[in-house]
């Protein structure tokens, strides 16, 4: 089952700041990536995996850089 990290986002309770901060991300470029406008790097996909404690593979659709 594959789900947008901003779906992963709420489902975990989070807020977009909250995200943004552990990625180091301003919160413009956070929102630019969750709403498709910017990739993700592929770190950047790990990191939010363990956030939201569900697999990286959901996040392919994510389209991340390599």
């Amino acid at each position: 089952m594959k789900i947008t990290v901003k779906a992963a986002r709420v489902n975990s309770g989070l807020k977009v700041k909250e995200a943004a901060d552990h990625l180091n991300l301003s919160l413009n470029g956070y929102s630019k990536k969750e709403n498709g406008r910017a990739r993700f790097y592929a770190d950047e996909l790990a990191q939010l995996s363990k956030l939201y404690k569900v697999p990286y593979e959901n996040f392919f659709e994510a389209a991340c850089l390599n």
